[in-house]
């Protein structure tokens, strides 16, 4: 049930799965595959085809379902019921589909069908480009045929822009996007695009006019390599495809050991469950190769992928952009869904297509997993293609898988209303305590073309969105006890986190009750106002609908914060005062209970009062709570690991912690901070990123056991780094911190064992040396207002 965090509301808890985790762990797990990376884009200066290979893990390891069972379901999305249609009935459904298009693949009327014509001059094209407008013109010109067939409890086709649709030939055009002020292009074969935007499309003649990914319903990558048979003179539909042919096969598992090089760590909260058939027992787990098991536990790290010497054919460039060496087809079509999700604040899925020769395979993309659908030969079968035709040809944007609240429509700036159940907690006439629920709406204007918008390139993970929003209703209300922040605007956060573990509404309402006992809490953390589940977004019901294991499900979450400026743009004594505040409240939540675990430059923001800056430490949806037990034999281990790579203590990133054997404690974070300070001090000029001769940049595209040499050879040449000039001071603070990081790399050299042992010596002692905080005591006299 959805619910407010206002002022008055009572956050519900969040349901707990048997997810295998110690049930006093309470903790939402790490973003997965390009998650971690592409949600920092502009923080952290990254380009945006450093994540190419991010995208690579994000769909190697794929789920699989029949392809009559995703026709179904897709039939199943189209029809106008809300609840789900029974085995049976969607069985049936396909059946009457196919029958109804048996007509036209058969000429049963004696009238020669164009479509088969084109198909056919496709299947006789020799070279992969050259089949481009024949396939297209197949298909548009089967849609002109499918518009008349009739199928019970399918909606009848309309002439309108949501419906009407086109295969439009792309390539060699681009396809352009901003990420966070970086841009990409694309160009992907064939896309489908409204009919009104494809006549729109040929009346243009500039480049300006390309075609947006916001247009694109769906692109299709093509692979031509063989060739084709001609088409049958009769179909029925009984046609098999043969089980070589079933799947796309890409980057298949192999038993032989990984070299430390191409180590991934688990990348999120839980322990790794394997497949051991056929796995040679003498190799440790998460070092034989790169496969996982849990999903939530994908790695964070891109792999070290040698592409096909076949595969690496330049495609020249233009504008200026240069596009990078041909990839696996799968690779692109993951690049093109990517680009699709980016183009939308809340699209739920993506559905792609790839032409292999004579098969067409669908992918499914959403924040969970990829899931690829068994191929349908639209050469000899081809009624099954023209229900697929018939499918895309009766799908709306929601089936597309836009959101019909946050954009009804593509591109959608105006104003929505979220409607959504209170309970009043109210006994009933007999005095039993059964809650009633109250309506409530809260209305939300988005400001999407803010520079401030910050934006995600990934399929899996959070997919973390954020961007200004005002509320008549959210203003109303007053501000809670532990808020300092006083600001008037807010910002709203769209994302995913998994549906099995504790919400970050509920990890902050326990920050807030520490918070109103803490000094160093009070005033620096983030300020929710209010929130909503939206229930209906669960990526497990398609998983549960195909048979497919839904664990780590993920669903759509909107949080409403007051609004935070980043501490990057801070230099000088401001920024180290700021970044201090922001370790001490981490030491006062961490002692509490309540461990961060994602220390990084994006995380560290804060807000302006009376002319003083607070700092606040954000983002706690990767947070976890650990409460107080009885037996210590029963308290969580901790071996759960997140955090953003480039920042994660150097113990963290080692073959033992990547194979789970590293308890996360209090000094990993305490390095963190250290790491984060050293970053800002480098690559930071008077608020700004640098745009050029940044260092560490190679930090943020390697994995973790290259990032950990890269790291360790950084701190033996530390004196020949120079900070920025509005950072110089601050780089003096650091240096110590680095040196006590270097001296823990001997091996030889035990950790302190107690937590404020570390906040003293690794941290307090260096910090309170500063010019800037030798005498600064920090004033909370405001926390009482």
């Amino acid at each position: 049930m959805a619910s407010n965090a206002g002022a008055s509301a009572r956050v519900p808890e969040t349901p707990v799965r048997n997810s295998g985790l110690p049930t006093e762990l309470k903790a939402t797990p790490h973003a997965v595959g390009t998650a971690i990376i592409s949600e920092n884009i502009s923080t952290l200066g990254v380009q945006v085809d450093d994540l190419r290979e991010w995208i690579t893990r994000d769909i190697k390891n794929f789920k699989k379902c029949e392809a009559d069972e995703m026709l179904q379901q897709l039939l199943e999305m189209c029809t106008d019921s809300s609840q789900s249609l029974p085995p049976s009935q969607k069985s049936a459904l396909l059946g009457t589909s196919i029958e109804a298009v048996m007509k036209l693949c058969n000429d049963e009327d004696g009238v020669p069908r164009k479509f088969k014509q084109h198909l056919t001059e496709f299947c006789n094209v020799k070279s992969e480009k050259s089949s481009y407008p024949h396939f297209v013109q197949a298909a548009n010109t089967a849609l002109v045929e499918l518009r008349k067939v009739c199928v019970a409890g399918i909606p009848d086709f309309k002439d309108d822009e949501e419906t009407d649709i086109r295969f439009h030939v792309n390539d060699p055009s681009y396809i352009y996007q901003e990420h966070q002020g970086r841009k990409s292009g694309r160009k992907p074969d064939v896309v489908v695009v409204s009919r009104q935007t494809e006549e729109e499309h040929k009346k243009s003649t500039t480049d300006h006019d390309n075609l947006q990914w916001a247009q694109v319903r769906t692109t299709l990558e093509f692979k031509r390599s063989k060739s084709l048979p001609p088409l049958l003179p009769t179909y029925n539909k009984d046609y098999v495809v043969p089980t070589a042919q079933q799947y796309m096969d890409y980057m298949k598992e192999t038993n032989a050991p990984a070299k430390a090089t191409d180590l991934m760590p688990a990348a999120g909260a839980g322990q790794p469950s394997h497949n051991k058939a056929n796995e040679p027992q003498n190799i440790p787990m998460l070092l034989r190769s790169s496969k996982r098991g849990s999903d939530h536990l994908a790695p964070n790290e891109p792999p070290n992928i040698k592409r096909p010497k076949q595969d690496e054919e330049e495609e020249g460039e233009e504008k200026g952009m240069k596009e990078p060496k041909k990839l696996n087809a799968i690779v692109q079509n993951g690049l093109y869904a990517a680009e699709m999700f980016a183009a939308h604040i809340a699209r739920q899925h993506v559905i792609s297509f790839i032409v292999n020769n004579d098969i067409i395979y669908l992918w499914w993309f959403d924040r969970q997993h990829t899931i690829q659908c068994a191929g349908i030969n639209f050469i000899l079968d081809l009624p099954r293609f023209m229900v697929l035709l018939f499918i895309m040809q009766r799908m709306g944007y929601k089936q597309w898988g836009l959101h019909p609240l946050f954009e009804p429509e593509p591109e959608y700036t105006g104003e929505i209303i979220v409607e959504y159940e209170e309970d009043n907690g109210n006994l009933n006439k007999q005095g039993q305590d059964k809650r009633k629920s109250q309506k409530k709406h809260v209305d939300l204007t988005l400001n999407l073309k803010s520079p401030e918008r910050k934006t995600h390139f990934g399929l899996r993970g959070r997919a973390t969105t954020v961007f200004p929003v005002k509320s008549k209703a959210l203003s109303a209300l007053p501000r809670r006890p532990h808020s300092l922040n006083e600001s008037t605007e807010f910002v709203a956060k769209l994302f995913w986190p998994e549906e099995a573990r504790r919400s970050e509404p509920e990890i902050l309402e326990e920050v807030y009750k520490i918070a109103n006992e803490e000094d160093d809490v009070m005033g620096h953390v983030p300020d929710m106002v209010w929130f909503h589940k939206f229930e209906e977004t669960s990526t497990a019901i398609i998983r549960k609908a195909l048979g497919i294991d839904d664990t780590g499900s993920r669903v759509l979450y909107i949080i409403v914060f007051r609004k935070l400026d980043p501490i990057t743009t801070l230099s000088g004594d401001e920024f180290l005062l700021a970044w201090w505040e922001v370790v001490k409240c981490h030491r006062a939540l961490w002692k509490k209970g309540v461990h961060h675990r994602d220390v990084s430059p994006s995380n560290l923001m804060g807000y302006r009062l009376h002319g003083r800056f607070w700092s606040v430490l954000n983002d706690f949806d990767l947070s976890s709570i650990i409460q107080i037990m009885s037996s210590t034999k029963d308290a969580p281990r901790g071996l759960e690991r997140t955090g953003t790579v480039p920042f994660m203590a150097l113990d963290l990133l080692t073959p033992k912690a990547i194979m789970g054997d590293v308890e996360h404690v209090y000094r990993h974070d305490a390095e963190s901070f250290i790491w984060v300070l050293t970053w800002i001090c480098l690559r930071y000029d008077h608020g700004k990123l640098l745009r050029k001769n940044r260092p560490l940049d190679e930090w943020l595209t390697v994995d973790a056991i290259r990032c950990y040499e890269k790291k360790l050879a950084f701190l033996g040449r530390l004196l020949e780094m120079n900070p920025t000039p509005s950072h110089q001071k601050n780089f003096e603070v650091a240096k110590p911190c680095l040196a006590v990081i270097f001296t823990y790399t001997n091996p030889f050299v035990a950790f302190p064992a107690d937590e404020e042992a570390v906040f003293d010596l690794w941290l307090k002692s260096h910090v309170l040396k500063s010019d800037v905080l030798k005498d600064v005591t920090v004033d909370n006299s405001l926390s009482g207002q």
